[in-house]
């Protein structure tokens, strides 16, 4: 695509006309500076509109309900590097892999990304309770990890199979609205985890509570499907990258 046509708010109006009917055409792979960082900006207008909608309408709500602010998780063993590292490099590499990966169809791809979201979504796998180092120390993250292997293998192992592989492409690429759907609430809601106490009222309210990363989750998802898998990897490390800033100098 031309870079002259490449703007801002034609990254808007696409985003838009891609969120009334999500598609699996072919992408444009494109990583130099310009339209990268036309595409972090159009995803900062997109923020920037939902802190608006999460200060004056959702924390009023969530408040009411709750009674309290809500409180994230504090990582006091989190040094510079841990919050660097874990912010820019992992997260978005296996958030990416979990739920964006998949999303273009294909035997290894999409399985993978089951087993990892199953990794995400059982107690002790994705956990945003503690650093991974001492969750490696719990006998129950292996029984997730092995829960997540047996998911993705026997997913890849039925993708495989001829006879269901064609039929499960169509149906994907048929019904690829649910499917791209489905992946961003998920990725959106498992952020719910943040909340240092999880409580039944906080579980209700997880679709207001974590606006901004199933939002951000619709943007990414659109993201990959354009412009590749790559460049969603690298728009979620930008969209990490203010807070961590501002974490860092608090």
């Amino acid at each position: 695509m031309p870079h002259d046509t490449f703007t801002i708010q034609f990254i808007l109006r696409d985003f838009w006309r891609f969120l009334k009917k999500p598609e699996c055409k072919k992408q444009a792979k494109d990583f130099s500076l310009s339209p990268t960082l036309k595409l972090f900006l159009a995803l900062l207008i997109i923020r920037f509109i939902g802190i608006i909608l999460e200060i004056n309408g959702f924390q009023p709500l969530i408040l009411h309900f709750t009674g309290e602010e809500l409180q994230k998780q504090v990582h006091a063993d989190y040094g510079i590097a841990d919050r660097v590292v874990g912010s820019l490099i992992s997260a978005p590499l296996f958030e990416e892999l979990a739920y964006r990966w998949g999303l273009r169809f294909s035997p290894l791809r999409t399985a993978a990304s089951l087993g990892l979201i199953v990794f995400y979504w059982l107690p002790y796998g994705g956990t945003y309770s503690t650093t991974i180092i001492e969750v490696l120390d719990d006998p129950g993250f292996y029984l997730m990890v092995g829960m997540a292997l047996i998911t993705g293998l026997t997913a890849y192992a039925l993708f495989s199979i001829s006879v269901f592989e064609q039929p499960i492409r169509r149906w994907w690429e048929q019904n690829f609205g649910w499917v791209f759907y489905t992946s961003s609430l998920l990725f959106g809601l498992m952020h719910v985890f943040n909340v240092s106490e999880v409580t039944a009222t906080v579980v209700t309210l997880a679709f207001f509570i974590t606006f901004q990363q199933i939002t951000m989750g619709l943007f990414n998802g659109y993201v990959r499907m354009r412009y590749g898998f790559g460049q969603a990897i690298l728009q979620h490390s930008l969209f990490n990258l203010l807070p961590v800033l501002i974490g860092l100098l608090q």
